[in-house]
């Protein structure tokens, strides 16, 4: 059999992250100290022999972090609040007078009682707290969103429109898009690109993402070189097919947000036992390259931050308090999240927030191209645990959970019908161990019990869990069972995980291919794997600003122990904890060479 294979030198060299076209192997791997992966010639193999990871390039899209964001505000105009024995009520006249490029202040020792939503809308507009721990948003309302960072329209606001076909370029990776014509649509505009669902998901399950325009037609710079006049150039590649019929493509028509800031604020209810289901603290629509850091959100309802329609934002820095709640005064048991990724998000990131005592984590139900990475979740044995990470069906695409340590499950279901294609687990610790309240695992990454079918192309690599199994409840089920000989997993790829307790495949047949090589029940690597190198990030290219020196080298997590004294905690948990975060310093601070064995 004939491979392309790559391999990596020295440890002490630094690495750098895959280029997409290179990405297929993540296993053996062949680094240039600074410069990236270069390929040797194909050689000729024993297949049984490599145990390299040879993951299809196609199923590995490119990910991208928001280290952009939050932009530098220091020459826009600074609005102090006055606390005014925090009348929450004239809040929303201030919003509303912001022009563009204004941050708006918040003082410290005050807590404004805000009697219902606040809406945010004004593009390139800051809310910030002069302390993040006593600058206080306190809503009354139990009923509504609290803050609203939302283009008000009835019917629903939608900010695309005058849709035109899509003809060709529909694979992973492409960026050169052919259509019916180009008329309305500009060198850096915003473009949604759509495609009809599966023929097995519910119609809710839409193929969609969104990116900007390099080139329309042949105008735009040298990357535009040879395009025809109907031809358009995105500036990321797509993360998943659109080959299901029915594409178009849509320009932005129609007025949206973009720069809106929530920063350093502290965010309460007077009754947060008592708020209905699905309310959110902050609710973000139509929200592009937006950003909420450095905030807490006390005890909630539902969730703490609700997204649609809403791409290339970034979720850092957070500390949440529980979010649990009410249907009628009856307490919710299911389906809450930390964090909604709904449909029309993209490329959002989600990293280095802290959610203590939460029942509940980010929770994607459509979208693509979202991370997930570097957060810490705690729950302790007096929390009915749920799922700290959930893909919640809908035909959501390429996810990328990276990174991240928690005490709850990591799960994927099939409410409307399913996954879509690229959804990445990848150097997570889950370190739950068992049965809690409830009946709910802890530490279990797999399917949900209902069958969990039509999942295209799941992969979990590299993560150390307490059962790699499905099912919340304690019969569990194998991590890639089907429903049944139709409804089914297509091409799961499980490689190099390790659990404390079990692994469990589905054995029946009914999925088209699980690949399974080389994981473990055990508290530590296989041995041989001492000549593997996974790369240290799938969408980052370097170390981030907010890593601490004290959790070592960057990523510093994944697969390889569970023993506390291996690793160092993450940024997340070193804050949450009241530790010194020394951050790493310098604009270009290089990868390590990832280590995977101690």
């Amino acid at each position: 059999m004939t491979k392309t294979s790559y391999r990596m030198p020295s440890r002490a060299k630094t690495s750098a992250r895959p280029a997409p076209h290179l990405r297929a192997i993540l296993g053996l791997a062949t680094l240039l100290a600074g410069t990236g992966f270069v390929s040797e010639p194909a050689v000729a193999r024993d297949p049984s022999s490599l145990r390299d990871l040879e993951i299809p390039v196609s199923r590995v899209p490119d990910w991208h972090p928001a280290d952009y964001l939050p932009l530098d505000t220091s020459s826009w105009t600074r609005v102090d609040i006055p606390c005014n024995g925090g009348d929450g009520a004239a809040l929303q006249a201030r919003f509303d007078a912001a022009t563009p490029n204004t941050v708006l202040v918040l003082p410290a020792n005050c807590r404004f009682r805000v009697p219902g939503t606040l809406f945010l809308r004004r593009t390139n507009v800051v809310l910030r707290g002069a302390s993040r721990t006593t600058s206080i948003l306190e809503f009354q309302e139990l009923d509504r969103e609290m803050l609203n960072v939302q283009i008000p329209a009835f019917p629903a606001h939608e900010p695309y429109g005058n849709p035109r076909g899509w003809t060709a370029g529909y694979t992973t990776g492409t960026q050169v898009l052919t259509i019916a014509n180009t008329s309305g649509m500009t060198v850096g505009g915003w473009v949604r690109m759509t495609a009809n669902p599966e023929p097995d998901w519910h119609i809710q399950a839409k193929n969609q993402y969104a990116a900007k325009l390099v080139c329309v037609g042949g105008s735009g710079g040298s990357q535009c070189s040879g395009l025809s006049s109907n031809q358009i150039r995105i500036d990321r590649g797509l993360p998943s097919p659109f080959t299901q019929g029915g594409q178009f493509v849509e320009p932005m028509t129609n007025a949206f947000l973009s720069n809106v800031g929530i920063e350093n604020v502290r965010f309460e209810h007077a009754n947060w036992a008592r708020v209905e289901q699905y309310r959110s603290y902050v609710e973000m629509d139509d929200c592009y390259e937006c950003w909420v850091t450095d905030s807490i959100f006390g005890n909630g309802g539902n969730s703490h931050i609700g997204l649609k329609d809403t791409v290339r934002s970034v979720f850092r820095g957070n500390d949440m308090g529980i979010n649990q709640c009410t249907d009628g005064g009856v307490t919710c048991r299911w389906n809450k999240g930390a964090i909604y990724f709904n449909q029309g998000t993209a490329d959002n990131v989600f990293e280095s927030n802290t959610l203590t005592q939460s029942p509940s984590g980010p929770n994607a139900q459509g979208g693509s191209g979202n991370v997930i990475a570097y957060n810490f979740m705690r729950a302790d044995s007096s929390v009915e645990c749920e799922r700290h990470v959930f893909l919640h069906g809908q035909g959501n695409t390429a996810t990328l959970v990276e990174g991240n340590d928690v005490d709850c499950m990591m799960q994927w279901d099939s409410h409307r019908d399913g996954q879509g294609y690229n959804n990445t687990f990848y150097r997570n610790r889950l370190r739950g161990v068992g049965n809690r309240v409830g009946g709910y695992q802890r530490g279990r990454l797999g399917g949900e019990d209902t069958g969990s079918h039509i999942h295209r192309f799941i992969t979990v690599i590299g993560n150390h869990v307490h059962e790699l199994m499905g099912s919340p409840q304690m019969t569990g089920r194998a991590i890639d069972e089907s429903a049944d000989a139709t409804h089914r997993h297509q091409d799961t790829w499980v490689t190099h995980n390790v659990a404390r307790r079990e692994i469990l495949f589905e054995t029946s047949g009914q999925q088209v291919r699980t690949t399974q090589y080389e994981n473990h029940v055990r508290n530590d690597p296989n041995p041989g794997w001492s000549n593997f190198d996974f790369p240290a990030s799938l969408y980052r290219t370097e170390a981030p600003s907010w890593w601490c020196e004290e959790s070592g080298p960057f990523p510093n997590i994944g697969a390889p122990s569970d023993r506390l004294g291996n690793y160092s905690k993450l940024p997340a948990q070193i804050r949450l904890e009241g530790g010194t975060c020394t951050t790493r310093t310098g604009t270009n601070n290089p990868l390590p060479a990832p280590i995977f064995l101690e």
